[in-house]
This record gives C-alpha cells, structure tokens and sequence, in this order.
C-alpha cells in the first residue's frame, strides 16, 4: 500500500523528483525506494568509462540522494538499490512491484532547454501502473488540490481514480476538468451550431457528472470541484493546475492513434504542465 519507486541519478532534477516522492511516501504511509541504474555497456564503448567508475557513481549517487531523505523525512521506510541495465528498462521491470514510480522530467543527459528527457518520456509512456514525473518546478509543500482531466475515455477513468485516491491520501480537493470544442464551423455563426452553447455546456457537464459517479462512492471524504470548459484540453487543464499539487490524466483520451502510448493531451502536460503530472495507465 502506497509504495514507491524514485529514479536516481545524481542531477537536480532527480533530487526534485526524490523530494516529492518522500512526500508522496510519507502520505500514503508507504515505503521509499530509490533506484540508481547504470549502464555497463557503456564501459564498452568509445568514451571507454571503466565499469568500476560507473558503479561508484551510481551508488554515490544513491547514497546521496538516500541520506538526504533519512535527513528530512527519519521517520520514512527507505530501501536503496544500484542495479545495471537500461534506466528505462530498470525502472519499468521494477515499477511492477510498487504503485507509483517517480522520474524527475530531465536527468543528467539531453539538450539544455529540454523540458523532458527521453527516461522520463520512455517510463511516462510506458509504465505497468501510475507514474508521476516532476518538472524543474517541483512541488511546493504549500500546494494544494489535484487537478484531474476527464473525457470519458477508459484511461480518463484511471486518471479519475488516482486523483481521488491521491487526494484522500492528502485530504486534499480535486479539481475535475471536462473541456469540450464545438465544430470548427460552429464559430461562423452559420447553421444550428450558432445557439447550441449552452445546451452543449449542459450535456458536457451531464458527461463529466456521470463519469464521476461511478467512482465518488468509493471516496465520499474527497471534495470534488466541478469544471467545464469550453475550449482545448490541454490549456483548460493547465489554467486549472495553478497552484496545484499536481495534474493527473489518461496517457491516452478518446482521440488520437489507437496504437499511441500518450495521447497529445499528456504529452502536452509533460512539456508545459506547471506542476508534477501523474499519467495513469491502469485503475
């Protein structure tokens, strides 16, 4: 219950993502796992690093980030591993056993300016549960409420689920987003569309309402906030997220190439979300 999986290694960003997954830790009354991996291959190639120094490194740094959460979070279980393979790869055989992984939106590879690494991206995409990746904003302690982004789509419906889940955990509120768009033809002014915006706000809202109610019953300590919005998914989500511990969303909505791992709608929020994203792929 509530266990978690962070990945290590080393840079700012994963230090970010370290501190908001003891925090996640420690509400959730779970444990903490800190996970550094490395890559042996790499002894092999050009750049010739020598396996040993590789190994020092990663378990430097999981030492490091491993003392810093025994310094502020004492109380919290915290089991440290260095395994070698593919960080990706590690992270998502591993993620099996724990409910949430944690990725830090950069590591210390990738192009200045990158918004997220392609790790982060790679486990977003393809993790076996929940995963929550952490932007260089990190998560203020002061921020409250989860914002959740709703379409009526089987993943919107996990993404419903951890929200709630993790807003009881936290006695926080959720924030349920449902945005819609009207034909593109609809702005004209030509035909039926010209005086069907209210009625459309109001069938939007009996959507959301009921998607909701499948699931409500199972947190009634949970105060829900009701938000329909008639515009882009992606901009509604982030207007709500302001000051919010995080965002919650489907890695895929209703739309968009069935055989896609993130719709455009998560993949949006990894790049430009004001806060930590928890992308759900399953209940």
């Amino acid at each position: 219950m509530g266990s978690i999986l962070v990945g290590v290694d080393g840079s700012e960003p994963c230090l970010r993502a370290v501190e908001c997954a003891a925090r996640e830790a420690v509400y959730r009354a779970g444990g903490l796992t800190l996970m550094t991996v490395y890559e042996v291959g790499l002894a092999d190639s050009a750049s010739r690093w020598p396996s040993d120094l590789l190994e020092r490194e990663a378990v430097a740094a999981a030492d490091v980030a491993g003392a810093y959460v025994r310094e502020h979070w004492p109380g919290l279980d915290v089991d440290v591993r260095v395994v070698t393979g593919s960080p990706a790869e590690e992270l998502l055989r591993h993620g099996r056993e724990f409910d949430v992984i944690v990725v830090g939106s950069r590591g210390r590879g990738g192009f200045p300016g990158m918004r997220i690494g392609s790790v982060a991206y790679q486990v977003a995409a393809h993790a076996p549960g929940y995963v929550l990746v952490v932007g260089e904003e990190g998560s203020a302690s002061e921020a409250s409420g989860i914002v959740v982004g709703v379409d009526g789509s089987r993943h919107a419906d996990c993404a419903v689920v951890a929200a709630l889940r993790t807003a009881s955990y936290h006695g926080d509120r959720v924030c349920a987003v449902w945005a819609w768009s009207p034909p593109v033809f609809s702005s004209s002014g030509l035909g039926p569309w010209a005086r069907v915006d209210e009625e459309m706000s109001e069938t939007q809202g009996a959507a959301l309402d009921a998607v909701l109610a499948r699931h409500l019953s199972d947190f009634p300590d949970v105060e829900v906030v009701r938000r329909v919005v008639r515009g882009q998914p992606t901009n509604a989500l982030i207007d709500a997220a302001a000051g919010a511990r995080m965002i919650a969303v489907g890695a895929r909505g209703t739309r968009g190439f069935a055989r896609l791992a993130l719709g455009g709608v998560a993949h949006a929020l990894l790049h430009h979300a004001p806060c930590p994203v928890l992308v759900a792929h399953r209940v």
